[in-house]
């Protein structure tokens, strides 16, 4: 194909690769923003599996959205020719991060792989099987943040697509019941993320062999020896994951992706970086105190770790029971799993238990990981204001902090959960417009615009304790944005990678910062109203 070339809206401009697909980078010339365009090519579109299989890739890749799986932004057909707008990624695969970083730490090579099996629990999660997980198919960006990519082979509840002669997998990496031509569980990607966990963690490959014969024979009737991986110094507690996930009966394998998951954080937990220690400080309790502001609903939790009582016009928080976390690179509170209302229609979505930070990332916390990991201090960073949240950061620098912390960044659909309570509320406190409980604009006490300690503003925090979620400082998620025209024309940018914020700051007003409002900001962009916190997988 010629070059330029142009497919819809979209400008084809770089090819990428390809085999009977080709992807191209190309740039949305609506929105701005380059993407990559993945489209058949015209002898496959001509087969009708092809063209099948490929919609079938379509379908599932939109539908399953998370910080660490690519995303999906349209599909469509033109002159016979069906096409997938993706996210375009810069950095590298895993297989080739892997090759370039020989002596990539251990704690990050566990990051990495816990980044991936949570892709994975997601994606079993919505009843789909990816079926080719394999270094080719993960990508790594410069701040080791992961993106699982590739549902060309996927099987759904509803339908399996396999063409005749069609290799499902790659050979190294497939499961033992796909080589006998058993029933397709999520098990066989459990198998397969252990060839790869293998792999992350010793920088060798499970299987030796050269031939699909001699690889398939090894799957089926040879152990894996697991000598590599103790010969590279992983601790014992880490190869008992890759022996249970690349158990050869099915039955006695690892049981799902968030059971090596859960393995794999606990790892990382009880394993902190050797950072310098934070001075001892304020801990942050759960407490009875009020919260304030009479509400509108009582609330009572599914799992009965807090609910709101409504006595004599005050709602009084019940928190004691909620677990927490004391960390040094912030205190932690558990969000119990539930269905919240989420967005501005307040959709009912399922949300599974996760941790979150009682406040926002504050200057002392980040400090402390500049010096430990020599990344230079944010512009006009204030050391005289240790509990104020931490600035002047991109979402690059926000995630670097939390994969040193051996945390993340939360999703927009946990940071609402966090904000929202059970009850889909406008305002962490409730449904009232009352600007005095929060650090914004239009509250009537505040003399100036400027950020405050990150725990201030006790009787505005939400129903699970955690302070500011509305004001302050805007926050960074995990998520990715598609930006709007006036966005595009504010920042001045046609920069590709946009995130979401949230929150509002003390620049905002209240109805501005309402808990389901979002925001598009670009990858880029730092400013002095712009922090973050961080989130953790039970």
């Amino acid at each position: 194909m010629k070059l330029p070339a142009r497919i819809s809206k979209y400008e084809l401009q770089h090819f990428l690769g390809g085999g009977m697909s080709e992807v191209y980078c190309s740039r949305d010339t609506v929105l701005g923003r380059t993407v990559a365009v993945k489209l058949l090519t015209r002898k496959a579109a001509q087969d009708a599996d092809t063209r099948a299989r490929f919609l079938l890739e379509a379908q599932v890749s939109s539908s399953v959205v998370h910080e660490n799986i690519i995303t999906t932004y349209d599909y469509g057909e033109e002159d016979g020719i069906p096409y997938l707008v993706l996210e375009f990624l810069t950095g590298s695969t895993l297989k080739e991060y892997l090759a370039a970083n020989p002596e990539l730490p251990l704690r990050q090579r566990v990051s990495i792989a816990l980044q991936v099996a949570r892709a994975l629990e997601y994606v079993h999660s919505r009843r789909f099987v990816h079926r080719d997980v394999k270094p080719d198919n993960i990508h790594v960006d410069t701040q080791g943040r992961v993106k699982l990519m590739d549902f060309g082979i996927v099987k759904t509840e509803d339908v399996t697509l396999t063409q005749a002669g069609f290799a499902l997998g790659t050979p190294h990496y497939v499961a033992p019941e796909l080589v006998l031509g058993q029933p397709v569980t999520p098990l066989v990607d459990v198998y397969s993320y252990g060839v790869l966990l293998y792999e992350i963690l010793s920088g060798r490959r499970a299987i030796d062999a050269d031939t699909v014969e001699r690889i398939f024979y090894q799957i089926l009737h040879e152990p894996i020896s697991l000598a590599p991986l103790t010969e590279a110094g992983v601790p014992e507690r880490l190869i008992d994951l890759v022996r249970s996930a690349i158990e050869r009966d099915p039955a006695k394998r690892s049981q799902s992706m968030a059971e090596v998951a859960a393995g794999l954080e606990a790892w990382l937990q009880s394993n902190p970086t050797q950072a310098t220690p934070l001075p001892e400080k304020r801990r942050v309790r759960l407490d009875n105190r009020l919260l304030g502001g009479a509400v509108a609903l009582a609330v009572i939790t599914a799992l009965g770790l807090g609910y709101l009582l409504i006595q004599g016009g005050k709602a009084e928080a019940r928190l004691e029971d909620h677990q927490h976390i004391d960390d040094p690179a912030g205190d932690m509170v558990l969000i119990p799993a539930g269905a919240t209302r989420f967005g501005a229609d307040n959709t009912l979505i399922p949300v599974p238990a996760f941790y979150l930070d009682l406040t926002e990332v504050t200057n002392e916390a980040y400090g402390v990981f500049c010096k430990a990991t020599g990344r230079a201090l944010p512009k006009d960073f204030p050391a005289d204001q240790p509990g104020f949240p931490v600035v002047n950061v991109t979402i690059a620098d926000a995630q670097a902090f939390a994969l040193w912390a051996g945390k993340r960044l939360p999703t927009t659909l946990e940071w609402e959960r966090g904000a929202r309570g059970e009850d889909g509320r406008p305002f962490p406190w409730g449904a009232q417009h009352k600007p005095e409980m929060a650090n914004v604009r239009d509250n009537p006490d505040r003399k100036r615009q400027n950020a405050v300690s990150a725990d201030a503003y006790r009787t505005g925090r939400s129903p699970f304790g955690v302070y500011q979620m509305i004001g302050n400082v805007k926050e960074f998620t995990a998520d990715r944005a598609t930006p709007t025209a006036l966005a595009i024309r504010a920042f001045a940018t046609e920069e590709p990678m946009w995130h979401v914020v949230k929150g509002g700051s003390f620049a905002s007003g209240l109805a501005e910062a309402v808990t389901f409002a979002i925001e598009p900001i670009p990858a880029s962009h730092s400013a002095p109203d712009l922090g973050f916190r961080c989130a953790r997988t039970p």
